[in-house]
């Protein structure tokens, strides 16, 4: 089974990205990302206090299991400000900090992206993190198709890619079902993926 991975957030007010974007799009094609993706292809993002509410969210509306759905990475850097809900997915991969933040997060993008096959990349918003991201996976997942939607702004506007029509017509669910190629079969009980040389951590630890 491939897997997808999806870099998405809304800017900050105090990001310069902030002002050119537009956060009821960047919503919006999360939701339809989600719907079209979540029970189909497996699902790996990097939390964000952002994103990691509304994946879980639409797991439960969709009646999807998350523990084969969605692996979400977090960086123990940020383990005093995880959104409650990070802990309620069963696929969470702690990666240990170190030292600064710069290296905390190149250590986790790292394993993330060597810890799947994947066969796309989905960039939605996003600030500065979503450049590196994309160079980080675009190095690790060179064959992968990269889809960075351009019309809700963000960072993503910027990054080089695959730009369909959806996209400019804000019909984000054909771009996804085109763009991925996914079927609108009814959702499936998905398989549990294993992690490629590494071991889920221990959410208490």
């Amino acid at each position: 089974m491939s897997s997808v991975f999806l870099s998405a957030s809304v800017p900050s007010t105090d990001s310069e990205y902030y002002k050119g974007c537009n956060p009821v799009l960047i919503q919006s094609a999360l939701r339809s990302f989600l719907f079209c993706v979540l029970g189909r292809k497996h699902l790996v993002f990097g939390g964000h206090p952002s994103i990691t509410p509304l994946i879980l969210a639409v797991c439960e509306e969709l009646g999807v299991d998350n523990k084969k759905a969605v692996t979400l990475f977090q960086s123990q850097y940020f383990q005093e400000s995880f959104p409650a809900e990070a802990s309620q997915f069963e696929n969470l991969v702690l990666v240990p900090a170190r030292g600064t933040l710069e290296k905390s997060l190149a250590v986790m993008r790292r394993q993330m992206f060597t810890a799947y096959n994947y066969d796309a990349a989905v960039f939605i918003g996003g600030m500065e993190g979503i450049n590196q991201e994309f160079r980080l996976f675009r190095e690790a997942c060179p064959t992968a198709k990269i889809l960075p939607l351009k019309s809700p702004g963000g960072a993503a506007e910027k990054l080089p890619g695959v730009m369909l029509d959806d996209d400019e017509l804000l019909d984000y669910e054909g771009l996804f079902v085109k763009g991925l190629k996914i079927g609108k079969e009814p959702l499936k009980d998905l398989p549990a993926l294993k992690l490629k040389g590494v071991n889920y951590l221990n959410k208490d630890m």
